[in-house]
């Protein structure tokens, strides 16, 4: 019996090996998807990329918060004439647990400067936190990006 106890023990304690260089090679690349599946135009694809509670900060705007109204942001904004979207993951990290990662990026996002169809493109630092859900999949949970005037392209 106390064999098995310790045993028992001995396995209890012992760490989960996660492999962090893969899980933020699948981070890079749930980011790349993520930033083509907008050009696909897909609200409903474009949107399952977020946890049903995440928030999106960007620049000048007040955080979003939730998938509903991620959803709605989303419809408004692909109706707007000129507007596009992008970004290119940079480098991943994720935690020694396996449950969360981050992903730095570098975004860009084009918009009507007047009614002439004239648009303006702003470039973005950013960092999207992603956590991993219990099927395995991850999901976006935080989406952070600033301007920076020193970016010139998202490559």
């Amino acid at each position: 019996m106390i064999a098995v106890l310790v045993l028992l023990l001995i396995h209890a304690c012992k760490e989960t090996s996660i492999d962090q260089k893969a899980e933020a090679e699948k981070l890079m690349q749930l980011s790349k998807a993520w930033s083509q599946s907008v050009k696909g135009r897909n609200v409903e694809e474009m949107i399952s990329y977020w946890a049903d509670d995440a928030i999106l900060m960007s620049p000048n705007e007040a955080a979003v918060v939730g998938i509903d109204s991620l959803r709605a942001m989303v419809q408004r904004s692909l109706q707007i004439p000129g507007f596009d979207i992008g970004w290119n993951p940079q480098e991943a990290y994720v935690s020694k647990s396996g449950d969360l990662g981050y992903v730095i990026i570098k975004n860009y996002m084009t918009m009507p400067v007047d009614t002439l169809g004239n648009t303006r493109t702003i470039f973005n630092k950013g960092v999207e936190i992603w956590k991993k859900q219990t099927d395995g999949s991850w999901k976006n949970v935080i989406d952070i990006s600033n301007s920076d005037p020193s970016i010139k392209s998202i490559d």
